[in-house]
This record gives structure tokens, sequence and C-alpha cells, in this order.
């Protein structure tokens, strides 16, 4: 069967544990459950229901969208995550409302016809789900309350975002001082245990999802549907980390993967974490091929069979000199080497070979060996200007995105206070 991956980028809060005001004795949200057989009301939401027929229109969405199995395992531990998300989506449509904010039928269609597109899928799309056994609702619903939250964030919380210079200076000077260190761009799948006992189970299934995972499942839809991290309805994307920046041993295992790698389950204080690195990269700032960089060079040229034995000399060269400044002394103990400053140079405009050798290099560390027709060259970089192709335009769209997740959470968070919550999955009635 073709996996569906459920691509919506919509700005959904994540949903971790919440409060509730019930009309009988309050009650934990099971960790896992079985579906109700009779189609009847799980959860009321201030004035409206969510049945068994929502929640399990939803169940067959997510397994499509992650390509997860449909076993009883794997449906038992999406369902509290499912219904938490239904009921999300009750109070962001329900908040839209009372704002008097809609959306259009247009709207609905731009947003699935983009969601089609994303995954490839040919010919209708809504008959594409009905194949599956989904119903137009189950898609169209979900499209409308990402939509709706939208508005109500972009109408009740953008207005309020303000940044000043002084926070894109020290977003500045925070990378600059971090210029020349690893980072990975990562996404991550938390699954939190809240009790002890539970300890084995949450293994399990994190276990389970990392064999998924690398037997095709979408990370990003799994995600979606499973984690309780703060990027989870972002498809657990937590963006550019460093080293140093996560807890040690999630640390450790960034240290040990290459992009396209997905780690195996993690404990940590928080519970169980899985990683995936989409890419690696050196920090830089700006755009790194409009810097300017200070170089110097260790030359030395060679004859025929001298090659092998002076490509090896320039490791020991390598570890010899620390800075640019000790060059010339560093070299008087390597015979044949010769050094030669070679200045600012825009790497833009540098020549190919130099520009693909140093683009990454650190300030004070140098390139490999090269090896030229004229001889052996390590290049060193003695300085760079990192302020070079500063967009600070970016910078300040990224501080404001920020913010404005950071505002939409406590939004969500507050109006879920407020409701009248009165989950009935599991209980008698």
């Amino acid at each position: 069967m073709k996996k569906f991956l459920l691509l919506i980028a919509l700005l959904i809060a994540p949903i971790p544990a919440f409060a509730q005001r019930v009309a009988v004795p309050p009650q934990t949200m099971p960790q896992t459950q079985t579906m109700p057989a009779d189609d009847g009301i799980v959860a009321v939401v201030n004035d409206n229901v969510i049945t068994t027929t929502d929640l399990e229109q939803r169940m067959r969405l997510a397994i499509l969208s992650s390509g997860l199995p449909s076993s009883d395992d794997v449906r038992a531990h999406l369902l509290p995550q499912i219904l938490r998300s239904l009921i999300d989506e009750q109070l962001q449509a329900q908040e839209a409302k009372r704002l008097d904010l809609s959306v259009s039928k247009e709207e609905i269609d731009q947003a699935l016809e983009r969601i089609s597109k994303d995954n490839n899928i040919q010919g209708d799309f809504l008959q594409f789900l009905a194949a599956h056994g989904i119903s137009s609702e189950a898609m169209t619903s979900q499209v409308r309350d990402g939509l709706l939250w939208n508005k109500v964030i972009q109408h009740e919380l953008r207005p309020d975002i303000e940044i000043g210079d002084d926070e894109i200076d020290a977003v500045i000077d925070r990378v600059r001082a971090d210029a020349g260190k690893e980072e990975y761009l990562v996404s991550e799948i938390l699954l939190t245990v809240d009790n002890p006992k539970d300890e084995d189970q949450v293994r399990q299934v994190a276990e389970n999802l990392v064999q998924q995972i690398k037997g095709g499942a979408n990370f990003g839809a799994v995600a979606r549907q499973f984690s309780q991290g703060a990027g989870a309805s972002q498809g657990g994307d937590i963006g550019w980390i460093q080293q140093g920046q996560l807890a040690p041993e999630l640390n450790r295992a960034l240290a040990a993967s290459a992009p396209g790698q997905v780690s195996d389950p993690i404990r940590t204080s928080n519970g169980f974490h899985i990683l995936g690195v989409r890419e690696k990269r050196t920090v830089s700032l700006g755009d790194p091929d409009k810097a300017s960089i200070g170089l110097a060079q260790a030359f030395h040229p060679t004859i025929g069979p001298d090659k092998d034995a002076v490509l090896k000399e320039a490791s020991r060269v390598r570890t010899a000199v620390t800075s640019c400044a000790d060059l010339d002394a560093a070299l008087t103990a390597f015979s044949g080497w010769k050094a030669q400053k070679l200045g600012d140079m825009n790497l833009a405009k540098a020549p190919a070979w130099i520009a693909d050798k140093v683009r990454n290099v650190a300030a004070g560390s140098s390139s490999e060996p090269l090896d030229t027709d004229k001889g052996i060259v390590v290049l060193f970089v003695c300085n760079r200007n990192l302020s070079a192709g500063i967009d600070r335009d970016a910078i300040r769209r990224s501080i404001g995105t920020e913010k404005l997740e950071l505002q939409a959470r406590r939004l969500l968070r507050d109006l879920r206070r407020a409701a009248y919550l009165d989950i009935r999955l599991g209980r008698n009635s």
C-alpha cells in the first residue's frame, strides 16, 4: 500500500499533559486504551463533543500518514495522543469562533492541494483518502482547524510581537562566538515517562518507532502523532543544535551521528528521545562565501618520489603551526618549507581550489594538504570577517517566529485551563 506522508505546514501547538475541569471525579488521560466498539461521546469540550467516529477517522489518518502498521499495540499508544490533538483543535476552533474568524472553502481547497502536491498524490486527493477508509470531513476538519488557529495567532498575537535591534545584535554576537563549531539540524521524538512503572512499556514503544522509521516510516509524520516534545507539531523539528546545548546523553549521540541517521532510544531524565540528524555544518555568520578571510600558506616544492614523504610531513607542519604569527618561526624546523602571507581574500572571488578548502575552516586552523602541480600547500586561516553578508531581516524574522510560537503555546495552555473538559474514554457509562 502506498504510504501517505501527511505534510501539513500549519502552526499547531504541541500537546503536553493538561489540567481538566470535569463534571465527574477527575481522572488522568489513559496512557494506553482500546477503541470503544460502539459509537458515542468520548470527550466533551465546552459546548462541543468528540465522538468515537471522530477518533477512529483520525486514527486511520494518523496511521496512513505515519506509515506505521495498524496493529493493536500501535493503535493503543496512538489513542491518547490523538484524543489530545482533537481536544486542542476543538479549543482552537472555539477561540476562532469567539473572535468571529473564519476560513473560506477556497482556503481549505488550496491547503488540501498543497498537501496532495507535497505527497505526490495523483488524482483526486479526497478520493485517495476515501479509498483508505478516511472520510473527507476527517481531513478537511483538521485542515480547517489548523487554518483557523493560524488566523487566531495572526489576529491576536502577531500585533504584539516586537523585536529590538539589541535582540538582533545579541544573536549576531552569540553566533560570532560559536563560529567554527559543528552544529546539527535535528528532529526529535520525545516519549515521556510520567510513572516509573511505565518505563519498560515506553521503551518498547520507542524501540518500535525506531524500527518503523528505519523501515521507511516518515520521521516527521511519526513525530506529529507520537512525540510529546516541543517540536512535535513541526514534525519533531528542533532546529540547528550545537554540541553542549542538549543533555549530555543527547550530545554524545549527536557527535556519533551522520546526516540521515536515526538514533536508538536515548534515556534522559525527561524520558526516551529519538534523534534524527538531517544535516551537519560548521557554524558561520551570514553567507560564508561573502566573508573576508585572512590567509597564509606553507609551501613545499616537490619533485617525483619526494611527494609522498612531503605529504606525510605536512601533517606535522599543521600541528607545529599554532597561529599565522608564528608561521615563519615554526617552518624553520622543516627543511624545504616556505611561508607566505596571502592577505585578506573574499571567498566569492577566490580561486575555487582555495575557497573549497578553507570555506569551513575555523580561524587559527589549517586546511588539509593540497597536492598541486607546483608542490604541496597547507593553507592557514588567520582570521575571518564574520560580519560580511549578515541578513538582519532574516534574523528578525527568526526571532519573531520564535516569539510567536511561544505566545501561541501560552494561549493554548490558557484555553485548556479555562475549558470544561469531560473525558469519557476508558470510563464506564
